[in-house]
């Protein structure tokens, strides 16, 4: 049975949707990228009394001056009892096993999460779980679930992070022409994409909300509230489950198509 499980922004958003969600999804504060918005330890726990599944982000690249904050931190999740941890740095695989963690690992390295035998490789490696990219075509959503030994994470809902940057590219754009703005979007081609420019670099997103209606052959799907307002995420886990909302496939039924000149 698929379940439902959503990036949440805040803990009464998390309240307001407890009737409708299997699983929240929360990014952590310091170690996390692409989101608005992050949770504390002491934030996690108030979410966990909503008796729900829980599962945290942990997906930047780590430098050599985190690791203590990541071990630090790796411990305190052990304690919390969660449902995983969702990674993108491998470093996190070894922690644990150093670490002798029994915390479940997410494998999501967002434009790598493409195949079911790099899916395997990591469930050998302990990992229960792979969150799919989104550059993933139905086909092969499909295929990754039938021969992958995990199960999967497949987004359905939200903006997409497009790419991140460890440059403020926004920042440093203003400064270098001395412009007395702050830009939280792009335009290119006609087209406007959100831009999100932290302490941790420069994340530009997709011009469009991404809502697939099909039936996706996953274990969780995943609704993304990042940059969308909190309320409206009530109503769009409603819409999703009456079928009520306008389609946005990504790349679903776009095959991707590489040739050699």
């Amino acid at each position: 049975m698929k379940k439902i499980s959503v990036i949440i922004s805040s803990i009464k958003q998390a309240i307001d949707i407890k009737d409708i969600v299997d699983a929240y999804l929360l990014p952590i504060k310091d170690l996390s990228i692409n989101y608005s918005n992050t949770f504390s330890i002491s934030e996690i726990k108030e979410v966990q009394k909503l008796g729900k599944e829980v599962y945290v982000f942990i997906n930047k690249n780590i430098h050599n001056g985190e690791v203590d904050v990541l071990e630090n931190t790796l411990k305190e999740i052990e304690k919390l009892n969660i449902n995983g941890i969702i990674f993108y740095d491998i470093a996190i695989v070894e922690l644990k096993k150093e670490l002798n963690l029994k915390t479940d690992l997410v494998w999501h390295q967002e434009h790598l999460t493409t195949n079911y035998e790099a899916a395997n490789y990591w469930y050998d490696k302990g990992v229960k779980y792979t969150y799919l990219s989104s550059e993933l075509t139905k086909r092969e959503i499909e295929e990754i679930k039938e021969k992958a030994k995990c199960q999967t994470f497949v987004n359905v809902f939200g903006y997409i992070p497009m790419f991140t940057s460890r440059r403020h590219l926004v920042t440093n754009y203003i400064e270098t022409f001395d412009l007395n703005e702050k830009g939280n979007k792009i335009y290119k081609e006609g087209k406007y994409y959100n831009i999100n420019d932290s302490k941790n670099g420069t994340t530009v997103y997709s011009d469009y909300i991404l809502n697939i209606k099909e039936d996706i052959d996953a274990d969780y799907l995943v609704f993304n509230s990042n940059m969308i307002e909190e309320e409206k995420i009530k109503e769009v886990l409603k819409d999703y489950k009456n079928n009520n909302l306008k389609k946005e496939t990504g790349f679903l039924y776009q095959e991707t198509i590489y040739k050699v000149k």
